[in-house]
């Protein structure tokens, strides 16, 4: 099962590729999708939609994992990534691609057992779980595999589960 993680950002968003089987887990591909400084809002909403359509169509995710907003203490922060995070949904539902979304909190403790660990916690978890030496320089494409390795975790779990 094709799995697309996305960490949404309105000027950068993260999204990771990752290839699910019950015993083995193998990464497809990850970046990250930027906006120009200076871009009007509309139009930023607009590149997120058409760039991340472009990876659905090229890989062919079945499923998309997103993370939540969280609440910042700046509102207009909030509502803005709420506006990204819209964009991006949209863009899956148009290809019928079903949505997960996970608290970012809950990523960080599914990845590395502590809901408060840093994002260069979090992307030496995903390299080692996913065996790669490398990635993006962009903590947002780590961000983005974590989210869509916290779903696998959950899927690993609920098959334990449903065994006893």
């Amino acid at each position: 099962m094709i799995i697309l993680g996305i960490d949404p950002g309105l000027n950068s968003t993260g999204y990771g590729l990752i290839d699910y089987m019950p015993h083995h887990t193998q990464f497809i591909a990850g970046g990250v999708i930027k906006n120009r400084v200076g871009t009007n809002f509309p139009d930023k909403l607009y590149h997120l939609y058409q760039e991340i359509g472009a990876v659905i169509t090229h890989y062919k995710p079945e499923l998309m994992i997103i993370e939540e907003t969280y609440s910042n203490r700046n509102p207009r922060t909030s509502l803005l990534l709420g506006h990204a995070r819209g964009a991006l949904i949209v863009a899956g539902r148009h290809y019928d691609i079903p949505i997960i979304e996970y608290a970012s909190r809950y990523v960080k403790k599914a990845l590395t057992g502590n809901g408060g660990a840093s994002k260069e916690q979090v992307r030496y978890m995903v390299m080692k779980v996913l065996n790669i030496s490398k990635l993006p320089p962009e903590m947002d494409t780590s961000d983005a595999l974590a989210v869509a390795l916290t779903h696998c975790h959950y899927m690993k779990y609920k098959s334990l589960l449903n065994q006893s």
